[in-house]
């Protein structure tokens, strides 16, 4: 790695870690400005004074705003990070078995929709000009526009209430005991209620990178070295996906770290609609309930994992074009 390149990562590095001192100090303040009041989730009105004064000092509550800062800092810094005060456990042992829910279902919508989306692309760029790439497109345009809520909504009444082909909902049945942790994400009864949500979540997602493969592979394919590979007597799927292919995915390669990272910041509205028990419902019903500690966490961990996602975008992006580290 050259000093140049070095220079340009290390830079995105600290904007990196400047936007996540950012986006901590929003939460923050903005959590406390909120109306109502959030002690009334931990301190029942029929406590005594001195009990409610007690568990008030237990969370930090009574304290100065600044002081309350200064230790909410330093706990996101070394890891802790508190208690919830709904559930009265630690946010870290609630965050997690969201997280790894959140995972199955998002991840893997994301690199389904850009393994399907980049074929879908290469073919519509394949037969550009023709009816399949114009209603093809028109699909791939219609499938984005479309909002991910209403698809949701409109795929649980079809394939759930009228077919009943699918659970409408959930993570696992209600009679459904799982043998371990990761047992129940071996599991069919798993697999059956991940369906419908994965489908539509990748469907929303493939339009992306089927665009972006169209459009690449269409410039592509006008380059001097597949004419070249044309007269040398190479097939078309040689010269299609061996050739142009290898070329135009390497944009794409972008663009899927920055959807990943984006994907986990909008799994809030996937999961309502489907009732998928992962970290974004769990950051909306945090806010409803002004539990500062479990909403905080959240979104923190959501906006870090987008914050680094677009980090490994912007380092793969000096990879796939040094002209990048150049530029800035």
């Amino acid at each position: 790695m050259n000093q140049e390149r070095l220079r340009y990562l290390l830079k995105r590095a600290g904007l990196s870690l400047f936007s996540l001192w950012v986006v901590a100090t929003a939460l923050f303040f903005a959590f406390r400005l909120l109306p109502g009041d959030p002690t009334t989730s931990v301190i029942a009105p029929q406590m005594s004074a001195s009990a409610r004064a007690e568990l008030a000092s237990q969370y930090g509550l009574n304290e100065p705003l600044s002081v309350q800062y200064l230790l909410y800092m330093e706990n996101l810094l070394t890891g802790n990070l508190g208690v919830s005060f709904q559930f009265n456990q630690p946010v870290s042992s609630l965050i997690v078995p969201k997280l790894v829910n959140t995972l199955a279902l998002t991840a893997t919508a994301v690199i389904l929709a850009y393994l399907i989306g980049s074929l879908v692309g290469a073919y519509l760029a394949s037969r550009r000009d023709t009816s399949v790439d114009i209603y093809g497109t028109a699909v791939v345009l219609m499938m984005y526009a479309a909002p991910v809520f209403w698809t949701g909504l409109l795929a649980i009444m079809v394939f759930s209430f009228r077919l009943d082909w699918v659970p409408s909902g959930g993570i696992h049945s209600v009679t459904f005991v799982a043998d371990s942790f990761w047992g129940g994400y071996l599991s069919v009864d798993f697999l059956h209620h991940l369906v419908l949500p994965l489908v539509v979540t990748t469907l929303y997602f493939l339009s992306v990178p089927a665009l972006t493969m169209r459009n690449n592979m269409i410039d592509t394919l006008d380059e001097d070295f597949i004419q070249l590979s044309r007269a040398a007597g190479l097939s078309d799927f040689s010269i299609l996906y061996r050739h142009a292919a290898r070329n135009a995915l390497l944009p794409v390669l972008h663009y899927a770290a920055v959807s990943l990272g984006f994907a986990f910041g909008g799994s809030v509205v996937i999961e309502t609609v489907f009732s998928w028990p992962g970290l974004g419902q769990m950051m909306f019903n945090a806010t409803l309930a002004q539990d500062f500690p479990l909403a905080q966490s959240t979104f923190f961990l959501l906006a870090a994992i987008i914050i680094f996602m677009n980090f490994l975008a912007d380092a793969l992006s000096v990879y796939v074009d040094p002209r990048t580290s150049a530029t800035e």
